[in-house]
């Protein structure tokens, strides 16, 4: 992506005692920009406050002039102050993928994080992207998650540094790699990187509401392997790797049977599981519970970077683009996740 627009600096949002929380609106031509304006709608009516009491605020980042037109469009009131430009792309076909799109929304993307690292921003939010587009649009990064690491960290290879959190109500998952085929995560299976991310999931406990996380490692084949029948990643890459993250004083217990470490998480308060959360070993393996218990409360977080992101659990939904009928539901709960870990002291 060479277009110096992407590149370039929002103004600063102000800085306030009070927390602020940047929305970043998504791919235009799915419904990120609708449900983001119905979530401001929403957090207008009743705003937000953090557990000290103090107002948090909200700003949407994205093509300002396409959102003030479609806030008109869907009958959403909605303040231009509200909304941080960052550059029109358009136009943007709906329910299609498109190049220009996912300049737009990576433009806010890139807006937001600046203003998050210069401290004009508390927290970050972000309406889905479309992976493809992006490819289309030359932009050098599978998803969200590797472009806010590449963005917000130094050094080489930063998305190394982060990881992937999946939180519902009932059920939270940290996954070990993420957009990768299923055979090269395998193959990939590392122990440094996976103590990496035993550690890296201790950070849960600002979204989880407890002192200590109680991780359990799932395994990677059925019954754990049973001894070596069914494989033999468990004793050579697994159990060494949960008795090196223990003596590094990492509370997490495994590897155990993928399906029974998700009953023995699952659970509305700390006192109805066992264990806080699973850190999964591949993509699906934690996407598929997580999604089962349905979408409307999930939230995708990151953790690793300088500040809090939180983001829907769902796609561009392109199916469902300009017809008015996206819910806004894991959005707003992906702010009030985030505005809960603001007023968390274990950040």
């Amino acid at each position: 992506m060479t277009d110096t627009r992407l590149h370039t600096q929002a103004n600063a949002a102000s800085t306030a005692t009070s927390h602020s929380i940047g929305i970043t609106m998504g791919d235009p031509s799915g419904i990120g920009p609708e449900i983001c304006l119905k979530a401001v709608q929403t957090l207008t009516q009743k705003p937000l406050v953090s557990r000290t009491g103090k107002p948090i605020s909200v700003t949407l980042y994205g093509d300002a002039r396409h959102c003030l037109d479609l806030a008109r469009d869907l009958r959403i009131t909605i303040d231009a102050a509200q909304i941080r430009d960052t550059g029109a792309w358009g136009p943007y076909p709906v329910g299609s993928v498109s190049a220009q799109a996912a300049k737009a929304s990576a433009s806010a993307i890139t807006a937001a994080t600046q203003d998050c690292l210069a401290g004009g921003l508390s927290a970050l939010v972000t309406a889905p992207i479309h992976k493809e587009a992006w490819h289309q649009a030359g932009i050098p990064y599978p998803g969200h998650t590797e472009m806010l690491a590449a963005l917000s960290l130094p050094g080489e290879h930063p998305w190394l540094k982060v990881r992937m959190m999946l939180l519902s109500e009932d059920l939270c998952v940290v996954l070990d790699s993420i957009h990768l085929p299923l055979k090269k995560a395998i193959e990939d299976l590392d122990p440094d990187h996976l103590v990496q991310t035993l550690s890296i999931a201790q950070k849960a406990a600002a979204y989880l509401g407890v002192s200590q996380v109680r991780i359990a490692l799932a395994a990677l084949n059925p019954h754990a392997s049973d001894n070596g029948l069914f494989g033999s990643e468990e004793a050579t890459i697994l159990e060494p790797t949960v008795a090196k993250a223990r003596a590094l004083g990492i509370n997490v217990s495994g590897p155990i049977p993928a399906d029974t470490a998700f009953m023995k998480a699952l659970g509305r308060r700390p006192a109805d599981r066992d264990y806080d959360l699973v850190v999964c070993l591949y993509h699906d393996q934690g996407l598929i519970p997580m999604k089962l218990r349905g979408i409307d409360d999930g939230v995708n977080i990151t953790l690793g970077l300088p500040f809090v992101r939180t983001s829907v659990d769902h796609g561009t939904a392109f199916d469902i683009a300009g017809k008015n009928t996206a819910s806004a539901a894991s959005l707003l709960a992906a702010i009030h996740r985030a505005a809960d870990a603001l007023s968390s002291d274990r950040l």
